[in-house]
């Protein structure tokens, strides 16, 4: 009768731990545009590093809504961080870790840095640089299994990076989710 959006454990990633992020998902409803933008998001991931205090320049990327949600969602389900500790840790109330995963709310400056710490990874690697904040019509308000979240709804980084007075700008980057399955306010 209920349907409850709780984060499950995932298998542990390779020894090496830079596995790409799986792309999967209803791929019938999905351009080979944005297909082919999807596999480039996961082959580009990688670890560089444990997490170190974050410069200037990560916090013009995370300013600019260059965060990935996928890139959360991988992280997370690596290290098993599962349930609402995860929130707490990130300096968030439940359920703002899967709205970010959901690309549906963008974390403050000091909640991606905690985020990093959690992951311990460097704020960078949380980013791409051909990532961007975009509208999506359809965009869930929790993460699907399998469904390859590439961007921040520009509302939400918006609210984000001006409460934090940056006042950002921001825009579509003219880039669809790439495997967005088709659902209706899920």
């Amino acid at each position: 009768m209920f349907k409850f959006f709780r984060r499950r454990a995932q298998p542990a990633v390779t020894p090496t731990g830079t596995r790409p992020p799986r792309i999967g998902g209803r791929m019938e409803t999905t351009s080979p545009a944005d297909l082919k933008r999807a596999t480039r998001f996961a082959a580009d991931f990688k670890v560089t590093g444990p997490f170190v205090e974050p410069d200037s320049d990560e916090h013009e990327l995370w300013k600019a809504g260059k965060l990935v949600p996928l890139y959360i969602t991988h992280l997370l389900d690596a290290g098993r961080h599962v349930g609402p500790g995860v929130d707490a840790a990130c300096h968030a109330e439940e359920p703002a870790v899967d709205r970010w995963e959901a690309g549906s709310h963008y974390p403050s400056w000091e909640q991606t840095v905690a985020l990093a710490r959690l992951l311990d990874v460097p704020v960078r690697d949380l980013t791409h640089p051909d990532a961007g904040p975009c509208h999506h019509e359809f965009r869930p308000r929790l993460r699907l299994p399998g469904l390859a979240i590439l961007s921040f709804e520009p509302t939400a980084v918006q609210a984000s990076t001006q409460s934090a007075g940056d006042g950002a700008v921001v825009s579509c980057d003219g880039w669809g989710d790439a495997t967005a399955p088709d659902h209706r306010d899920t």
